[in-house]
């Protein structure tokens, strides 16, 4: 499996924490997905190159999301109250592929080390929330 690398919030039981915003284990709905039909939050994600952004690497990433406790000097680290997960301790290359249950890595369009989780197929939104969430017990921590 590809190492694959989200800052995300901690959660109480060190689990990344599920959510709608920008710095948790979810999607928004309308900036990082689409819907069918267009702005019904009831609608179906549509499977495109949208989804749930991960990375190859933290240390590529902008400050904003590279935990402040990881600053060197010199990476801009300012991202609060994060962590960087990496999900299920995977080591090959960071390339497309299945990732979970109806999910599967896709790169970001001209990106050799960026990605998104998508729905293999266009599913509902609650679904979709709910296949990224089943992933929670397999990110871990790894900010080497």
């Amino acid at each position: 499996m590809a190492r694959i690398v989200r800052p995300m919030k901690r959660d109480t039981d060190g689990f990344p924490l599920v959510g709608t915003t920008s710095n948790c284990l979810g999607v928004r709905p309308f900036v990082d997905v689409n819907l069918n039909p267009p702005g019904d939050v009831n609608g179906d994600v549509v499977s495109n190159d949208k989804g749930l952004s991960v990375s190859d690497d933290w240390r590529t990433l902008p400050g904003f999301l590279i935990p402040a406790h990881l600053d060197d000097g010199d990476n801009g680290a300012r991202g609060k109250n994060m962590a960087v997960y990496v999900h299920g301790n995977g080591t090959g290359p960071f390339a497309p592929g299945p990732f979970a249950a109806g999910l599967e890595m896709i790169l970001k369009p001209h990106s050799v080390n960026t990605g998104v989780i998508r729905p293999v197929a266009n599913v509902r939104l609650t679904l979709y929330q709910d296949d990224l969430k089943a992933t929670r017990e397999n990110w871990v921590i790894d900010e080497s």
